[in-house]
């Protein structure tokens, strides 16, 4: 299996990977309103717990809603977007380390985490349009660190970035098919 015939088939089976970002970005806005009345390290627990079932409840939603089929047992690059969340989750883990330090750090870490683990899905879909997501939402952890800048947080920030390029990465993908 050629590189170009592994990703068409993983851009077929995961809908280009949109709804794992729909999903992602239904995460956050749940840890966003979690936030509103809970301590960072309760809205850290939902966001950490929360992203355990991205991967499982998009897949199910590819299967039953998109009739998609699974990737063939041939496909090694559906191994590189799981190598690439292991990645997010040391992130995470970082992150989680300074709640007692530095809590104002730890969701824009997230979210840091969260973009730079996108930049992998250019390899794993083909999609130029990942390197775009994964600048934007690492640059909107950046701005909340250093310049406290984003109206409401990094987290409504995370959750309509990720919702609306889930939308564009399933319009696409549904138009191509």
């Amino acid at each position: 299996m050629t590189i170009d015939e592994a990703q068409r088939e993983l851009r077929r089976a995961y809908v280009g990977g949109g709804p794992g970002a729909v999903i992602s970005g239904l995460i956050w806005a749940g840890a966003a309103f979690v936030g509103q009345s809970h301590s960072v390290a309760q809205t850290f627990a939902m966001l950490f717990f929360g992203g355990m079932l991205i991967f499982p409840i998009s897949t199910l939603i590819c299967r039953v809603i998109f009739r998609r089929p699974r990737e063939s047992a041939q496909n090694s690059l559906g191994m590189t977007a799981l190598e690439s969340t292991i990645a997010m989750i040391g992130g995470f883990f970082a992150a989680w380390l300074l709640l007692p330090f530095k809590p104002e750090l730890v969701l824009p870490l997230a979210a840091i985490a969260v973009g730079t683990h996108y930049f992998a899905f250019k390899t794993v879909y083909g999609d130029r349009l990942y390197w775009v997501l994964a600048t934007v939402l690492t640059a909107a952890g950046f701005v909340q660190i250093y310049l406290n800048a984003l109206p409401g947080g990094v987290m409504p920030a995370v959750a309509v970035i990720e919702l609306l390029f889930g939308a564009v990465l399933i319009a696409r993908n549904l138009r191509a098919a």
